[in-house]
């Protein structure tokens, strides 16, 4: 559940409470069409328009990556495209749209969602390494062999026997034998921080919080630098109650990524719950700032004489 979705609660909206069933079953499909229903209830309070415009990004993320997995390639891009209507400022939709369009031979299209990527998180690693693969296989050989060093230095896990056999091969000229041994590098399982993020996710749906922050925890471990990871172990924390690390996550997120509206908002919500009204009206004018038309930053700012109360 999100941090505004505990704060405000459910119950606003039929069709809206159906489609989190059907979300939490796996049905994206049937939960998307509930999701739209809800959004276009003119009747609709504007968290739960909010939230059903979240969970539809989320059902859309979802399904192309099943599709993706299934190597139905042109589903996947159209899935990941919805998505990125919604949340354009996800560094990982970008990435994953990236992935379909390499994959249908589409590279200079891939390449401009990476960049895309990359203007939002510019230490996303996994972006950087299919970056100069993406630029390898279009014979930009020199700026690839740059973005490939770049995303080592932010995830050493990428420095394998594989990579410098790659290099090796690009000394001695031999580029199709270096671009092969490059994709291999693009499958070093670094992977793992997205499947402990994906379980951290599951199991905060289920409510189960303590697991849910250890699988967060372990992505991090892998990788600091991921902005949407600090972001959901903040949350995690603020349902359990431990508002001060919810603070100091909320807080790398932004670090990571001042352009996080999202994490923005749950750090203001963060403050206001512990009473410090001034600190969360600072956090929610940097996401009113993002978004100037949000009414729901708007709604949950601190007012002049809460800031006197306190």
């Amino acid at each position: 559940m999100s941090m505004l979705g505990k704060m405000l609660g459910f119950g606003r909206n039929e069709e809206y409470d159906r489609a989190i069933r059907l979300f939490d079953q796996g049905l994206y499909e049937e939960a998307i069409h509930l999701f739209e229903n809800a959004t276009h209830d003119e009747k609709q309070d504007p968290l739960t328009h909010r939230l059903a415009m979240f969970y539809t990004a989320e059902a859309n993320a979802n399904l192309g990556q099943n599709a993706l997995k299934r190597g139905a390639w042109e589903k996947a891009e159209i899935y990941f495209r919805n998505a990125l209507e919604i949340h354009p400022h996800y560094a990982d939709l970008h990435f994953d749209l990236a992935l379909c369009l390499r994959y249908m031979q589409r590279h200079t299209e891939a390449l401009h969602a990476l960049n895309h990527a990359l203007e939002i998180n510019p230490r996303y690693a996994k972006a950087l390494l299919y970056t100069g693969l993406t630029l390898y296989t279009l014979e930009e050989r020199e700026d690839a062999l740059k973005a490939i060093m770049q995303a080592l230095s932010f995830e050493p896990g990428y420095d394998t026997v594989t990579l410098r056999q790659a290099l090796k091969k690009h000394r001695e000229g031999d580029y199709a034998a270096c671009l092969q041994l490059l994709d291999k590098v693009s499958f070093t399982n670094v992977d793992d921080i997205q499947f402990h993020f994906r379980l951290g996710d599951d199991l905060y749906r289920r409510g189960m919080l303590k697991e849910a922050i250890e699988e967060y925890t372990k992505a991090l471990e892998l990788n600091p630098h991921y902005a949407d990871i600090h972001n959901h172990l903040g949350m995690a924390y603020n349902a359990q109650g431990t508002h001060s690390s919810a603070i100091q996550e909320f807080l790398r997120a932004v670090e990571i990524n001042p352009g996080f509206v999202d994490a923005w908002i749950n750090l203001g919500v963060t403050y206001k719950e512990m009473g410090d009204m001034e600190a969360s009206k600072a956090a929610f004018k940097e996401a009113l700032a993002l978004e100037p038309d949000n009414i729901i930053i708007r709604q949950n700012m601190p007012s002049e004489s809460a800031d006197q109360a306190a």
